[in-house]
């Protein structure tokens, strides 16, 4: 018997640590209630509350919203019945990742509020006078149902479940169950959300110090090795150890997980230096190209073509006055002369001609 409530008190604690790890916030001293705030799309904020039976993980949990909306995932009593792993609960199946998958559905598709024409609001409590009746149905909290949602166990029952994960949880009045949520007039401040695990809080009260003696509360203040034994099997620091193991477990796997990845990650570092290599070789070689091109399109440009047309007429222009020059010495003959002079000189006005024309354009 009591092998299985270790086991039973085992399979809580890691179902515990991993709702905290999903953003579950601890709202009572046993550990029972949770409240996780979804952060929807619309600016809206939705909270979800998780109720743990005494017998969980055993008996699944009970999961709805603190606030009447509608939704594919909800029944009428608005409570979450569309994932599927709710439907066919077991005591292996991970609540962490349950809550995650129910905030990524209503971020997908926000729930939307009970309309304001709702003319019987619920209240939260049985005494209806305690309430305004004027407040919207949609803002009304949603009231405890003694017949269907599962009490929260005692600390004496299950002692593993006694250790917080949440320090704002003990600042609460142990009375209050189900606290009125706050209406969604006013939206708070916009932050990314940090995948943390939340510190366990520390108790203000001890109920197991009650169980001792006078003798022995005396002995625990006045031996520091008894009091290290007794604190050391609390069931808060039990249950922080466990927690912590398991951090340490988790962290362990991510680091060979990472770590198993260097020779595939080295790998590609060595074919990026590569691709970086060919890619400057590349490079230079298309600068080159680049330049050899700026120079023949330079070289084709108008304006050095007429330059080059004017230097060759003026040398045709030359060669043509030293023909004349010979002629007049007696160098040459008649016909000597018009057969060398006739085809210069007309070269030099054909080159001429295009010259004027392409000035004159």
């Amino acid at each position: 018997m009591t092998s299985a409530v270790s086991e039973l008190q085992r399979l809580r604690g890691r179902q515990v640590a991993s709702l905290v790890r999903a953003g579950g916030q601890a709202i009572n001293h046993q550990q029972s209630i949770f409240d996780v705030v979804v952060r929807l799309v619309d600016s809206r904020t939705l909270t979800l509350r998780i109720t743990l039976p005494d017998d969980f993980p055993m008996q699944g949990p009970v999961i709805q919203t603190t606030s009447r909306v509608q939704h594919s995932w909800l029944d009428s009593q608005c409570r979450v019945v569309g994932h599927i792993d709710l439907t066919s609960w077991s005591a292996h199946a991970d609540i962490g990742r349950i809550v995650s998958d129910i905030v990524t559905e209503f971020q997908r598709s926000p729930p939307v509020p009970i309309g304001r024409a709702a003319t019987t609001p619920t209240p939260m409590y049985p005494d209806n006078s305690a309430r305004p009746s004027s407040i919207p149905s949609y803002m009304q909290p949603f009231p405890p149902q003694a017949s269907t949602y599962p009490q929260p166990p005692s600390m004496s029952t299950y002692p593993a479940a006694q250790a917080g994960y949440n320090g704002s949880a003990y600042q609460q009045p142990p009375s209050v169950q189900m606290p009125p949520v706050q209406p969604p007039l006013v939206q708070p401040p916009k932050r990314e959300t940090v995948s943390h695990t939340q510190a366990p809080a520390i108790p203000a009260v001890f109920p197991e110090l009650d169980q001792l003696s006078v003798n022995q509360l005396e002995k625990l203040v006045t031996d520091r090795a008894t009091l290290k034994a007794y604190i050391k099997n609390m069931d808060s620091v039990v249950n922080f150890m466990k927690l912590y193991d398991d951090l340490v477990e988790g962290n362990q796997e991510l680091a060979d997980s990472n770590l198993a990845h260097e020779s595939s990650i080295s790998s590609l570092q060595v074919e990026i230096e590569e691709l970086k290599h060919q890619l400057h070789t590349a490079q230079e070689g298309l600068n080159v190209k680049l330049a050899k091109q700026n120079e023949l399109m330079t070289q084709f440009q108008p304006e050095p073509l007429v330059a080059r047309v004017v230097d060759a007429a003026d040398e045709a222009d030359e060669a043509s006055e030293e023909i004349a020059s010979r002629f007049a010495n007696g160098e040459i003959d008649v016909s000597q002369f018009v057969a060398e002079f006739q085809p210069i000189r007309k070269l030099f006005h054909l080159r001429t001609a295009k010259v004027d024309r392409y000035t004159h354009q």
